[in-house]
Formats: C-alpha cells, structure tokens, sequence
C-alpha cells in the first residue's frame, strides 16, 4: 500500500510539474507582453546570432525570457531564418509572432519615428533626414507632402474631414506619429497609409462612440475636433504627462463654454510656419484665423499630428474651473481658474522662456 501511495505521489508531482512547464510554455510563447500595442522598431544584424537577438529582444521587453526563445527558435529551426534587415514589432505581439516576423525582412527597408505633435512640414522634414529607400532614390520630404494632401485619401479614410479648411495640408493631424517601417517598393505612398492606418487603429470604434456622449468634463465631440484640441495640447503641454495634458484640454473646454477666446500661441506659430520662438507684439496683431487670441473657438484645423495621450486626455478630460495656465522656468505648469491668480503667480515663479 504505501508503495502505491508513493507511486502515486510521484505521478500526482510529475502532473503537476508537466501542467506549470505547459503553463510557462504557453505564457512565455504565445502570450504577448503587453495588451497595449506599441510600435518598436527592430534591427538585425548580418551575422547576429539567434541568442544575440533574443537578448535584444529581452533588453527592449519585446519578450519574457531568453530561455524560451532559446528553445523556442531552436525547437521550430527559425535561427537560420531569420533576415537581416529592419522591423517594426509591436509590444502586443507574442514571442511565437515576432519569430515569424523576422523571417521576412528586407536589408533596403528602414525605420522612421515620428514624434508627437509635430506639423507635417517638420515630418516630412524628417523623411528628408532619414534618407529612407536605396541611393539615389530616396523618399523625398516633397514626395511624402505631395502624397499626404491627395484628396484621393478621404474616399478611403472615414475619419478624414470631408471639406479639409487647410489647403496646404488638408489631413494635418491624422498623419499619425509612430515608428514606421518603409519599404522604398511602396514608397511614400505605403508611409501615408500606414499612418493613417494608425490613427484608424488607435482612435477606436469605441473611442469614435465614446466622443459622442457627453461627460462631466467635455459635451459631445465630433473626430475633428477632438484632433485640433489634442493638436494643441501635444504643441502646449510642457510636461507630457496625463494630468497635464488633461488640465490644458479642460482650460480649452472651460474657454470654449464661456465663448473665451482660447489665447493659444502655438496656432498663431502655425500659421507663421514655425514652432518657435513666441510671436512678437507685431504679429500678435495678425488678423488670422489661427489667431486665437483673436478669434474666439478653435483654429480652422488642427496645427500638429497629436499622438495617443494627447487624444485621450481630450476624450476623457478632468472636469475644473481652470481659465489659465503657464509654465515656469523649472519646467511645471500652473493651471489657475482667474486672471489675478494667473498675473500673481507668473510674477512669483517667472515664465518660461522670459
């Protein structure tokens, strides 16, 4: 009897022990890091091995353990299949998922990453610097602009506005920022439509249901404006955290309620083609429609390509009484619900920049 009982001990810890190794298996394999998605970009090597870019991998928590890779390259013989070359992986894909993408690599294709709310201009710039394609055909900053203001696009794109008010760059604030990878086959072509992709993907079905209903601190919103409000915070919001950037979207609503001229430089800065410094007494007086110290309601269109942060402190800002905000030569924003406080509190702590 106690020979049977031991016998079945040892079976009973040999199931359980199988059952946790399956467990981790399947956790490590196929279970992606994060339900978040986030676009990494990727490089190999010619001549990296399978362990070197597993640690890669580790380092960048694209995955959970080398071990697993490990195993998990050498189990499916992926190692010598793998392609020299750049990737775009993204945080959601499982560690099974990122072994099957990089098997198909191309040496000619290259990463970009866009920042957060910057113009089109500044990203087409970027396209410029980043010499994507093979010599001498490189994607030209003209070629990425010329495919960006195709009218063609909102046929295909929903979110699109259908009367875009900027004629230079009519779907400014939908190119959406992320990391890119660009095939010189597809061209410009293929890197307007995987941003605009993205932005399809990030601003949710359940987002574009969301913005309809009115919440405590926002009435019902439409994509469009929802867009130029974030395109102005990405431009104004010194500190890029959440409770910042949903304060300085609560300062536009409360403004906007009261019919209060919005009072922000950055859309005036945007018609005047640049990011900095601040405008002059002089241009202050320009009678534009992106002046919103004078004119009251929003610009005419968004004046950056927000990012995801900035679109959802808009969504779902912070119901306050805040009027006013300014950032102080240490880098913090004050947000005040009066003029007196504002003009008190700006003497006390300085503004940056001054």
């Amino acid at each position: 009897m106690r020979r049977l009982i031991a016998v079945v001990v040892v079976l009973a810890l040999l199931g359980f022990l199988v059952s946790r190794g399956i467990d981790w298996w399947n956790f490590n394999v196929n279970t992606p890091i994060s339900s978040s998605g986030q676009n990494v970009s990727f490089h190999i090597d010619p001549g990296e091995t399978p362990t070197q870019i597993g640690t890669d991998l580790y380092d960048l928590h694209l995955i959970r353990s080398t071990i697993a890779w490990d195993v998990y390259t050498r189990a499916t013989n992926a190692g010598p299949k793998f392609q020299a070359g750049s990737f775009v992986l993204n945080s959601n894909m499982s560690l099974s998922q990122i072994v099957s993408s990089l098997q198909h690599g191309r040496p000619d294709e290259k990463t970009i990453t866009f920042p957060e709310g910057f113009p089109l201009r500044y990203q087409a710039a970027l396209v410029d610097q980043k010499k994507l394609g093979t010599a001498p055909s490189y994607i030209t900053g003209a070629d990425y602009l010329r495919v960006a203001k195709d009218p063609a696009w909102a046929a295909t794109y929903k979110f699109l506005p259908a009367r875009p008010t900027n004629a230079d760059f009519p779907f400014e604030g939908y190119l959406f920022p992320d990391t890119y990878l660009v095939d010189p086959v597809v061209g410009a072509k293929g890197l307007v439509q995987a941003q605009l992709e993205q932005f399809g993907t990030v601003f949710s079905a359940d987002w574009r249901s969301q913005i309809t209903q009115p919440t405590s601190g926002r009435p019902a919103e439409d994509i469009r404006t929802i867009v130029i409000l974030a395109s102005m915070v990405d431009r104004e919001a010194n500190n890029k955290t959440s409770t910042d950037r949903g304060n300085v979207c609560s300062v536009y609503y409360n403004r906007l309620k009261i019919n209060m001229t919005l009072g922000v430089d950055a859309t005036l800065l945007y018609a005047l083609g640049r990011l900095t410094p601040e405008p002059t007494f002089a241009e202050l007086q320009l009678d534009s429609p992106y002046n919103t110290r004078m004119h009251a309601g929003l610009p005419p269109g968004p004046i950056s390509n927000p990012g995801k942060a900035a679109l959802a402190a808009c969504i779902n800002p912070p119901k306050t009484n805040f009027l006013f905000y300014f950032t102080d030569r240490q880098g913090t924003t004050h947000f005040e619900t009066n003029e007196q406080d504002f003009e008190r509190d700006k003497q006390q702590y300085g503004v940056s920049g001054s």
